[in-house]
């Protein structure tokens, strides 16, 4: 299992005001309606192959930089043009992202989803994704889901972006215990519980969970179970598979010295 802690799991305080705007929250893309999403699919597995067995790619960024103006402060950092290399691979070559929904009915073995599936998540919500990263999102056409630690980021939101969904990194459990890990770890079920609910309606909605540091225990799994989230990710590398257990997700790290043709491997 790789937990990286993240920067900031030192640092209990809310980080400097910051004028991003975080866009307005769906929990559909923009773009797309139900009907249409369940319509691309089921022509999609009558038309082409259905993902194998090795299971579905989800992808995890960070944070983003532009070489020409700075650089990655360590290996969650990827400089835009590889960011945008790597979006226009997956546009060019007719990859498939389904929704959370359509992720779910997977793993409980109710559909397929077609060859070259996979999702693409982006974590913390900091202001080097709406600068950066959210143009080549809209460029490419490319569904993406920014797991937003409301605390720092989440209170702004009022307008919307297309391609970009938003879902709870928690409120305010991306921080250090007097342990010196998350606090999720510790803090008791009535309090991380009104955590993730607060979390929910800064964003105007979520059902889908990313840990903070990808921390977690039986308790924490207890309470997104019995409060409307139906997924949770972790940190663990790996794809998720039929029958994965729903609130113990891996992921696929993509970090900054990831370069195209590892890249391909990792999404294929």
């Amino acid at each position: 299992k790789e937990n990286i802690i993240l920067p900031g799991i030192n640092d209990n305080e809310k980080p400097e005001e910051i004028d991003t705007i975080l866009p307005g929250v769906d929990n559909q893309y923009d773009n797309q309606n139900k009907e249409d999403e369940n319509f691309v699919l089921e022509q999609k597995l009558q038309t082409g192959k259905k993902l194998s067995e090795d299971g579905l790619p989800v992808l995890m960024y960070h944070f983003f930089y532009d070489k020409s103006k700075d650089s990655g402060k360590d290996g969650n950092w990827i400089e835009i043009s590889n960011f945008e290399e790597q979006m226009k691979y997956l546009a060019e070559n007719d990859f498939y992202f389904p929704t959370w929904e359509q992720v779910e009915n997977y793993i409980d073995g109710k559909q397929e989803l077609p060859e070259k599936s996979i999702v693409i998540t982006v974590d913390d919500g900091d202001p080097s994704f709406f600068e950066l990263a959210v143009p080549i999102i809209q460029k490419y056409k490319i569904p993406t889901t920014s797991f937003v630690i409301t605390y720092w980021y989440g209170n702004r939101a009022n307008d919307k972006q297309d391609y970009v969904s938003y879902q709870s990194h928690s409120y305010d459990m991306h921080k250090a215990g007097s342990n010196g890990k998350g606090v999720m770890l510790s803090w008791d079920y009535d309090k991380i519980k009104d955590d993730i609910l607060l979390s929910r309606d800064v964003l105007g909605g979520a059902n889908i969970f990313c840990y903070p540091f990808g921390q977690y225990n039986d308790l924490d799994i207890k309470v997104l179970k019995e409060n409307g989230y139906r997924l949770a990710f972790t940190t663990k590398g790996g794809k998720v598979k039929k029958g994965s257990s729903k609130y113990e997700l891996p992921r696929v790290r993509i970090s900054g010295n990831t370069g195209i043709e590892e890249f391909k491997k990792k999404v294929e």
